[in-house]
């Protein structure tokens, strides 16, 4: 079902509901899962893949399985079946030129952003779920293949990218509760290890600070956030901030230095595009 061509999403919620999306939206399928325990124990597979564990003590967990990442909730107090949400991702090695090609963005667009990139300038990709936040990141990580570039992510998606790259990726505590590794740790490990560029593939909690004072103190840096428009991402960046016990004008004061442009992909009429490369000044007012 997943390997089928085209398909971006299964969606699995208990053993007789099965939706995928091809492309053109939801569509309910026929499930391929006899009864309860059997989703169960695919899912327990599917996440063990990933080196992690799902278990009544732990019923959530996702995992990056090649193209895929998995996101699995078990049967328990908080879901009264197991749910399954995979995200098929076939990543290409898409240029600046390519993103030109599909109408992405404009040529003038794609020589502001190279120029940028040449110039280390630090930026946030900002936009929508599905709205090309990990395509245009990649393929401007690929215009700084000469740098040593270390990638910070939860589930790993933004590989493979060309050049110098180090990727890390986050780890769940073990069954006593142990072991974790946050982004916020990796992002204070990946400091000492003579990193060019810090990226991290979605800022949404206390990895914010610490990557708020590494770019502040002379290091390149690029994330992607989540907000619905480039005016929403100063919004955004606070709420974060006030999560983790940062004062707003300490979250602005911080963000307004350590990043150099926000750019802001959406949709339009024909398919994902590059909406506005914005200087941080601008979303501050």
């Amino acid at each position: 079902m997943a390997a089928a061509p085209g398909v971006t999403d299964v969606l699995v919620n208990g053993p007789e509901e099965v939706w995928v999306d091809s492309g053109l939206g939801l569509v309910q399928t026929d499930s391929p899962f006899v009864d309860a325990e059997t989703l169960a124990e695919a899912a327990r597979q599917l996440i063990a893949a990933g080196d992690r564990h799902l278990d009544l003590a732990n019923p959530c967990a996702d995992v990056s399985l090649g193209q895929m990442r998995v996101h699995a909730t078990l049967a328990s107090g908080i879901s009264q079946n197991t749910l399954l949400s995979i995200r098929i991702h076939r990543p290409q090695l898409l240029t600046l030129q390519d993103l030109v090609t599909q109408e992405f963005c404009s040529a003038a667009q794609a020589q502001e952003l190279h120029r940028m990139v040449l110039q280390r300038k630090s930026f946030l990709v900002s936009g929508p779920t599905g709205s090309g936040k990990t395509t245009l990141l990649r393929a401007l990580l690929a215009e700084a293949a000469p740098d040593r570039i270390i990638v910070l992510e939860d589930v790993a998606e933004l590989l493979p990218i060309k050049g110098h790259v180090i990727a890390l990726q986050t780890r769940q505590a073990n069954i006593e509760g142990r072991g974790q590794l946050s982004l916020d740790r990796l992002l204070r490990e990946a400091l000492r290890m003579r990193p060019d560029r810090l990226v991290i593939g979605e800022v949404r909690g206390a990895e914010l600070a610490v990557l708020l004072q590494a770019l502040n103190t002379g290091h390149a840096g690029a994330a992607t956030i989540h907000a619905n428009s480039s005016s929403d991402v100063a919004n955004r960046l606070m709420a974060i901030g006030q999560m983790i016990g940062l004062e707003p004008k300490t979250t602005e004061m911080l963000s307004r230095s350590a990043f150099d442009f926000v750019l802001q992909v959406g949709f339009a009429t024909h398919g994902r595009v590059l909406l506005d490369i914005c200087p941080i000044e601008e979303i501050y007012g």
